[in-house]
């Protein structure tokens, strides 16, 4: 257990040091260079050269002072990283929201008048119903699994996470670190297009931080729905026997999911 403990504690500095402190402190560098250079002087480097020794000289040295100035900055840098942290999981759930409700319709609309002009036979359910595609990509998870094995995805999966062979967990795991990734590379432009106010320059570099976040959580995020519905179809039967119930037709149907539905919901 000891050395368990060790790795997550390693694990969990790694983590602190790759998504907190390291990208803190470089938007903390950012947000004293932006506000030394303000908006009149928003791309001068000679000016930023001359506020940057004015502020060296004004600073008092020692060693005292080294670190309390070493802490402030590490200290800026984890909070911007936490509250970066908290911006993403927003994110996240702004990605899977179901309002506001005429944004969702006139996206169902869009797909219905597409769908028709295809002459496609896609059913209802399957048309959006959240406000990204990244929503309805997850969505849609939850409907084809439904559709093709009448099993709820939320009641089955983490049971079926249990019996997932040690090849496909690392696989899953790592589509969804990119997912929430895509999320944080999204936050960190939203604080930086925060400093615009004080300058300029920083409202289109967080601006197209923001575009790749929304682009990789596109990528990402099918990648991960695909991953998990996946491992539904291929491992769905480990999850009856598991569970005791009898697949007559070598798969689960809607039969048997209302019935394994019944089992891990406890009847409730």
């Amino acid at each position: 257990m000891n050395t368990v403990l060790a790795e997550l504690g390693k694990k969990l500095a790694d983590r602190w040091m790759g998504a907190l402190l390291l990208p803190g402190l470089l938007f903390v560098a950012t947000a004293v260079c932006g506000v030394l250079l303000g908006q009149g002087s928003a791309i001068d480097s000679a000016h930023l050269a001359d506020e940057l020794t004015r502020l060296g000289e004004r600073m008092t040295t020692g060693p005292a002072a080294t670190a309390l100035t070493v802490a402030g900055a590490l200290l800026a840098a984890t909070v911007s990283g936490l509250v970066v942290q908290g911006l993403a999981a927003a994110v996240r759930r702004v990605r899977v929201a179901r309002r506001p409700r005429r944004w969702v319709r006139w996206r169902r609309e869009r797909a219905r008048a597409a769908r028709e002009r295809d002459g496609g036979t896609s059913p209802d359910r399957y048309l959006p119903a959240r406000i990204t595609d990244i929503g309805d990509r997850f969505r849609l998870v939850d409907e084809r699994v439904d559709a093709q094995y009448g099993l709820s995805a939320a009641l089955a999966w983490p049971r079926l996470w249990l019996l997932l062979p040690e090849t496909a967990r690392p696989l899953i795991s790592s589509a969804y670190s990119r997912y929430q990734g895509s999320s944080e590379t999204t936050a960190w432009g939203l604080l930086i297009m925060c400093l615009g106010l004080a300058w300029w320059p920083a409202l289109p570099v967080g601006a197209v931080l923001g575009l790749v976040g929304r682009h990789r959580g596109r990528a990402s995020g099918a990648a991960l729905a695909d991953l998990v519905e996946a491992a539904v179809d291929l491992h769905q039967r480990q999850l009856a026997e598991a569970l005791g119930v009898d697949l007559p037709h070598g798969r689960i149907t809607p039969a048997e999911g209302l019935q394994i539905n019944g089992m891990l919901n406890k009847r409730a």
